[in-house]
């Protein structure tokens, strides 16, 4: 029996022609598992964005940074690694209805972002720009936003189309961390972090000398996270990881405080430079901020 076309084998394709042919057409972002939100399962009360902006804890709301009339905040449910967007504090829903210097300050508030994102995390490229309306994709339409999406090379690949899944290369907290740090540089000048560094058992802390958390200046060009890795590691540790930001809840002007983990040669003595600290000794040194930040990290992540 005859196979029908539907059974047939395809005719191969040569892979210089397939991508040839591929130069030609739009490319597309999948980002199919943002349907939770856009199909309207996880809406609000109100408008997210003045939601989020009444709040005073940024860290859970992801806000970035606040300005007197724009602020920056993450996206939950992004399009890629990084994703932010630039919001009016005012409620409006179109360019048209903002104040010159509302749009002034959102236009002033692109490049630092896009530096701090730059230096952050080593994008190739970016996609930028404004959906307004619901019929142009806004998802949220009655209040106006600008998107900035951190590309790479490859970062579409199989799993969001054949499984609405997106493989996000680190936590959402991890992400947070290192932006506002960098925004923070770019738009404060705060070229210092303080770490703070909590070892594998969650039971001490590294600290320096004299008992106090450690700080860091970064290098031109260096994040503030890797050299906040950089030091760690120099003081002993053989593995290190960032886990968030454990500064100011309150996305306001100030030098930045990340959390770590650090494993450390068990046999090891402390080298001059640092000694380690019983946690509990430490966080009754740390502002209610920092010892929530430890706190809901030690909960988390207890076995």
């Amino acid at each position: 029996m005859a196979a029908t076309p539907h059974e047939r084998e395809p005719a191969p394709v040569d892979a210089d022609e397939a991508q040839s042919h591929r130069g030609d057409l739009p490319q597309r972002l999948w980002a199919p598992w943002r349907m939770r939100y856009v199909a309207g399962g996880l809406r609000e009360s109100g408008c997210i964005f003045c939601n989020r902006l009444a709040e005073n804890d940024d860290v859970r709301t992801l806000i970035l940074h606040r300005g007197d009339r724009a602020f920056v905040i993450m996206n939950l449910f992004p399009y890629n690694t990084g994703h932010v967007m630039i919001v009016p504090n005012a409620h409006v829903s179109s360019p048209e209805d903002a104040d010159a210097e509302m749009l002034a300050e959102m236009s002033a508030l692109r490049a630092p972002v896009l530096r701090a994102l730059r230096r952050a995390m080593a994008p190739e490229g970016f996609n930028l720009g404004m959906n307004v309306g619901a019929v142009a994709g806004a998802g949220v339409a009655d209040h106006l936003h600008e998107h900035i999406v951190p590309r790479w090379g490859g970062d579409a690949n199989f799993m969001p189309i054949l499984a609405a899944t997106t493989v996000m290369p680190e936590l959402i907290p991890v992400t947070y961390a290192k932006l506002r740090a960098e925004l923070g540089r770019e738009l404060h000048g705060a070229n210092r972090l303080t770490s703070l560094v909590l070892t594998a058992d969650r039971m001490r802390a590294l600290a320096d000398a004299g008992g106090h958390q450690l700080c860091v200046a970064a290098s031109v060009g260096e994040p503030l996270w890797r050299a906040a890795l950089r030091d760690i590691h120099d003081r002993g540790a053989v593995h290190a990881e960032l886990a968030g930001w454990a500064g100011s809840t309150r996305a306001d002007p100030g030098d930045p405080t990340l959390l770590f983990t650090a494993t450390f040669p068990s046999a090891a003595a402390a080298p001059a430079n640092h000694r380690f600290v019983d946690l509990a000794v430490l966080l009754s040194d740390l502002d209610d901020d920092a010892r929530a930040a430890v706190e809901q990290f030690s909960s988390e992540t207890a076995p």
